[in-house]
């Protein structure tokens, strides 16, 4: 079973990025662009609203409890 790692700190960025920091102490930017377009993540698109990321439960949050799986965050983030 894979470990799933907790985001405990995020910064939005340009471009429907995210830069996040993990539970490990590892860093990366994750691109949100693939989520746009799917119906639950659609209010994603308003940068204005993007740009109230938080973390919460060890993911990225949004108002109205959009939220985005700490595992995909982990698969898909850009580490640095």
């Amino acid at each position: 079973m894979e470990t799933i790692h907790d985001i405990v700190a995020a910064k939005p960025l340009d471009g429907y990025k995210v830069d996040v920091e993990f539970d490990t102490g590892e860093r990366g930017i994750f691109d949100c662009t693939r989520y746009l377009d799917k119906p639950y993540w659609k209010r994603l698109n308003d940068k204005d609203f993007f740009r109230q990321v938080f973390v919460g439960y060890g993911t990225l949050v949004w108002p109205d409890e959009i939220d985005i799986g700490p595992e995909d965050i982990w698969e898909f983030a850009q580490r640095y």
